[in-house]
């Protein structure tokens, strides 16, 4: 009887949880106590993962997202090793993400392809972010850049900017993204007149601009798609 109890007091600590029972049966407290390893005197492992819950906007684990390493140290047990250790997981899986959609959808002049690589990391900012999927010649992902952090506008989103990035990697293409932090994808005129500028400027120097795709909260708008471009 006391090796059973043993065996289930073992199986309630989040480690042994996940081993005995697989990665669905732990919470997200679990799991970042399985990250932070250890509690501080006084506070086990368990009350500081919960208190990091806590310190999140409506207790959502996806602004950990949002949280630099400095943002982490200042929730008390957690010091710098387990914050670098907190970001660095959310880094790998943000990685891995893109990586599984590279390889699901290698066509990335899709609308659908490019909304849905970067749908996690901009649905929920809170401030417009601008920026460009530069695409080979057989529309194959180069890289993604950030290019500007703000509301859109003629001042912001300069052209320059844009094709820097595309005459750097030998881009054969681009597609230009931003998010409306207010979840409603529905284009501005701001959003329309920098796309249209900087199309043109694309056509200038060779460099399409395929489209332009507006994030929102889990749905996306092309502007291609709207006749804009």
């Amino acid at each position: 009887m006391s090796m059973d109890i043993h065996r289930l007091a073992m199986c309630e600590k989040p480690r042994e949880k996940f081993l005995c029972h697989g990665p669905q049966s732990v919470t997200d407290q679990d799991l970042l106590a399985i990250l932070l390893r250890t509690g501080i005197k006084g506070h086990s492992v368990l009350d500081i993962s919960r208190s990091m819950i806590r310190s999140l906007p409506g207790e959502n684990i996806y602004y950990l997202s949002e949280s630099s390493v400095n943002d982490l140290c200042c929730i008390h047990g957690v010091g710098r090793d387990k914050a670098v250790t907190v970001c660095a997981a959310i880094e790998l899986g943000r990685r891995i993400a893109r990586q599984r959609v590279k390889q699901r959808a290698p066509d990335f002049s899709t609308p659908e392809a490019i909304a849905e690589y970067v749908m996690e990391d901009m649905r929920f900012l809170p401030q417009e972010r601008f920026a460009a999927v530069y695409l080979s010649t057989k529309n194959q992902l180069i890289t993604y850049q950030t290019l500007t952090i703000g509301t859109l506008n003629a001042s912001l989103a300069k052209a320059r900017d844009v094709f820097r990035f595309a005459i750097r990697y030998n881009a054969a293409a681009i597609v230009l993204i931003h998010n409306h932090p207010s979840g409603n994808p529905e284009p501005s005129k701001d959003d329309i007149l920098v796309t249209q500028n900087i199309a043109e400027a694309g056509r200038v120097m060779d460099i399409p601009v395929l489209d332009h795709i507006i994030i929102g909260d889990g749905t996306f708008v092309s502007l291609c798609e709207r006749g804009y471009l």
